[in-house]
C-alpha cells in the first residue's frame, strides 16, 4: 500500500489503464467520471438525502449502468464515502496516497462527509434530530438501537432499527413519541420526595463536591480512545462494503450506519466535556428541583434539553413492546429507593449521609 498501488478492482468511475513502466493503474473512465463529479457536487450542496439523490440522478438520466438504471442506496453510500476519489487508498484503517488521478477535490469530498454525518450547517429538509433516538434507547429483545421515523409528516414513532433483520419473540411495535415521553415523566416522578427528605437531600447534594479535573480528563481520554477504535472499525466496514457484491454490501452499510451513529454520540459527549457545556440538567440539584414539578415543566422543554435530562438521570434505557424500562444513575438511584421511606429511615442510609 505504501507504494500507492491498488490491489482490487477500482470503484465506479475508474477503469484499469496503463501506468508508468507499463504497470496496471486505475484511471478515470471518461463515461463515468462526469457522473461521479455530479453526484459529489449535488450531495455537497446539503439539499439531498441518499433517497432524494437517487431520484434526482434518475430524472437527469444519470444511470448506474444500462441494465441497472436506478442507483441503489448502497451504491451511492459506498461511492460517497470512498476516499479513492480524492486519490487515497484506505487499507486496514489507514489512508495511503495512491498513484491514481483523483476525480473529486478534497474540499468537496470533506463537505460530503459532513453532510452524510449530519454535521453540516446546510439545511436538509429530510434530516431531523429526534429527542429519544440516536442510540439513547435500545430494543430489549435484540439489544440494537431504537430508531425514529416520521409518519404522515408530523407524527414521530420509535421502533427497533433491526426489526427486518433479527428475530424477535414478539413483532416490534411502532411507539409514538408521546407514549415514550409519558413513561419518562413517570420515571422522573419517582424522584419526587416528601418535603422533609427533599430539604435534606438538597443539603446533601449541595455539599457533594464537583467531579475533579483529573476525573474529567480521564473520561475525555477514554472517549477519544473509543472514537478512534470505532472509526477504525467503520473504515474497515466501508472497505469491505466497497469490495463486496450488492447483496453483501447492504449488510455492511447497515453496520457502517450503526458505527457512524456510535461515533456521533461519543463525539457529542466528548465535546460536551471538553467545552464545559454541561447544562443545568447535568446538575443533580437542578434535576431534583425539576422532579418536584416535572409533570408541569418537562413537556415545555426543547428536545435537546429533554435529552440532556434523560441522559443525566437514566442509563440502560430499553423498549420492550410499548413499555420503557431503565435504571437511574447515581445519585438518583438512591433517591428513587428512598422516595417512599419515612424521612428518619432515609437519613439512616449510609450512602445518603451528608458529610459534616
Amino acid at each position: 500500500m505504501e507504494a500507492g498501488e491498488y490491489p482490487h478492482r477500482p470503484p465506479y468511475g475508474y477503469r484499469m489503464g496503463e501506468g508508468p513502466n507499463g504497470s496496471k493503474l486505475p484511471v478515470p473512465d471518461p463515461d463515468k467520471a462526469d457522473a461521479v463529479h455530479i453526484i459529489f457536487s449535488l450531495m455537497a450542496s446539503g439539499r439531498y438525502s441518499i433517497d432524494t439523490l437517487r431520484r434526482e440522478l434518475f430524472e437527469r438520466g444519470i444511470y448506474f449502468s444500462p441494465s441497472t438504471p436506478r442507483w441503489t442506496r448502497s451504491h451511492l453510500a459506498k461511492l460517497l464515502r470512498h476516499p479513492f476519489y480524492i486519490g487515497k487508498i484506505l487499507w486496514r484503517g489507514q489512508n495511503y496516497e495512491g498513484k491514481h488521478e483523483p476525480i473529486v477535490d478534497e474540499h468537496t469530498w470533506q463537505q460530503v462527509q459532513k453532510v452524510l454525518d449530519g454535521r453540516n450547517n446546510s439545511s436538509c429538509p429530510e434530516r431531523r434530530q429526534f429527542t429519544y433516538g440516536h442510540g439513547l434507547i435500545k430494543c430489549a429483545p435484540c439489544g440494537y438501537n431504537v430508531t425514529a421515523e416520521i409518519h404522515k409528516q408530523r407524527y414521530v414513532y420509535y421502533i427497533c432499527s433491526q426489526r427486518r433483520y433479527h428475530e424477535h419473540p414478539v413483532k416490534p411495535a411502532w411507539v409514538r413519541e408521546p407514549v415514550i415521553e409519558s413513561q419518562i415523566i413517570g420515571m422522573l416522578e419517582e424522584l419526587c420526595l416528601p418535603k422533609d427528605v427533599y430539604d435534606w437531600a438538597m443539603a446533601y447534594l449541595s455539599d457533594t463536591p464537583a467531579k475533579d479535573h483529573a476525573g474529567t480528563q480521564k473520561e475525555v481520554v477514554r472517549l477519544k480512545r473509543r472514537i478512534s477504535e470505532t472509526q477504525a472499525t467503520l473504515d474497515a466496514i466501508l472497505l469491505r462494503a466497497a469490495q463486496a457484491d450488492d447483496g453483501l454490501a447492504d449488510g455492511f452499510m447497515r453496520l457502517a450506519r450503526q458505527k457512524q451513529e456510535e461515533i456521533t454520540v461519543l463525539e457529542q459527549r466528548r465535546n460536551q466535556i471538553e467545552n464545559g457545556k454541561q447544562e443545568n440538567t447535568c446538575d443533580p440539584i437542578k434535576i431534583l428541583e425539576l422532579a418536584q414539578n416535572v409533570s408541569d415543566q418537562y413537556v415545555t422543554f426543547s428536545p435537546p434539553y429533554k435529552r440532556q435530562i434523560v441522559e443525566s438521570v437514566f442509563t440502560n434505557l430499553q423498549l420492550a413492546d410499548v413499555s420503557l424500562y431503565g435504571e437511574y444513575r447515581l445519585p438518583f438511584s438512591i433517591l428513587a429507593e428512598n422516595t417512599n421511606r419515612p424521612p428518619d429511615y432515609a437519613r439512616q442510609d449510609s450512602n445518603l449521609r451528608p458529610t459534616d
